[in-house]
C-alpha cells in the first residue's frame, strides 16, 4: 500500500504510520479520495475468543470470555483432550492418548492440520501474538513450536515435575504444573521461570488466555478460572462445561 507525501510514494507494509514522532498501529486507515473515504487496512482487528478443552466428554468449546459460558461445542479430533490455546488468529489443540497436536479452525473447531507430538505426553499447548508453545507430562519438557509445522524450535526443562498446561497472553507466557500446584510465568524466550505462585487450587491442569486477560482450569476442581495477570490471583470462578476440564486458551 502507497501514500503520496510530499510528491514521493512511501510503502506502508505494516500498517504503521508515524504520527507526531510516534508509530502507531492501527486497526482501520482510510484515505480520501475524491472526497471519499475508502477503507485500504483492516489487518489488526483483535479476534479475542475463548476456548476449553474436556477430556471426560472428549469435547472443545468456545467460551464467551466474560462469563465463562459455553457459546460452542464440538467433539474433539482425538480421544483425550488435554490443551487448547492459540496466537493471532489461530487455534491449536493436543491430545492426550493420540499423542497428536492439531491445529482448528478457530470457527468450526475442526482440525485442519495434524501433526505427532515432539513427547509422549502432550498435556498443554498455546502461546503469544505469533509464538507457539506446548508441554509434554511424559518428558517434563516445555516447547517452543514453529506456528506452521509444528516442528520442535526450542526444547526446555520445565520448572515442576508434571507440566500440564503452557499458554499466554498477547505478550507474556504462562505455565502450570499439575503434581506441584505451581502457576508460573516463563520468559518468552528462554522458558525460565520469571515468577512462581502456588496456586489456591487443586491438580491445576490449563493456563492461556487472549490479549490481555488470562484463563485457569483445573480437572480437580471441574472450574475455570480468571486469573490477575500479574499476581495469578483468581479474579473469577465458574463451573466448567463439563467434569474434567483439561486446557483453555484463546485467540488473539
Amino acid at each position: 500500500m502507497k501514500f503520496g507525501i510530499g510528491g514521493v510514494n512511501k510503502n506502508i507494509k505494516s500498517g504503521l504510520i508515524g504520527i507526531g514522532g510516534v508509530n502507531k498501529n492501527l486497526k482501520r486507515v482510510y484515505i480520501g479520495i475524491g472526497g471519499v473515504n475508502k477503507l485500504v487496512w483492516n489487518s489488526f482487528v483483535p479476534v479475542d475468543r475463548l476456548y476449553n478443552c474436556d477430556s471426560g466428554t472428549d469435547k472443545n468449546y468456545e467460551l464467551n470470555i466474560d462469563t465463562l459460558a459455553v457459546i460452542k461445542t464440538v467433539s474433539s479430533p482425538g480421544t483425550n483432550p488435554f490443551g487448547i490455546g492459540g496466537i493471532s488468529g489461530r487455534l491449536y489443540h493436543c491430545d492426550l492418548n493420540t499423542d497428536k497436536n492439531y491445529e482448528l479452525n478457530i470457527d468450526t473447531l475442526v482440525g485442519i492440520k495434524t501433526v505427532s507430538s515432539l513427547g509422549i505426553n502432550p498435556y498443554g499447548i498455546g502461546g503469544l501474538v505469533d509464538r507457539l508453545y506446548n508441554c509434554d507430562y511424559g518428558h517434563d519438557i516445555n516447547y517452543e513450536l514453529n506456528i506452521d509445522t509444528l516442528a520442535g524450535i526450542k526444547t526446555v526443562s520445565s520448572p515442576g515435575n508434571y507440566p500440564s498446561g503452557i499458554g499466554g497472553i498477547n505478550d507474556r507466557l504462562y505455565h502450570c504444573d499439575f503434581f506441584s500446584d505451581e502457576n508460573y510465568e516463563l520468559n518468552i524466550d528462554t522458558l525460565a521461570v520469571i515468577n512462581t505462585v502456588s496456586s489456591s487450587i487443586d491438580y491445576p491442569s490449563g493456563i492461556g488466555g487472549i490479549n490481555d486477560r488470562l484463563y485457569h482450569c483445573a480437572g480437580g476442581t471441574d472450574k475455570n478460572y480468571e486469573l490477575n495477570i500479574d499476581t495469578l490471583a483468581v479474579i473469577k470462578t465458574v463451573s466448567s462445561p463439563s467434569a474434567n476440564p483439561q486446557g483453555v486458551g484463546g485467540v488473539k
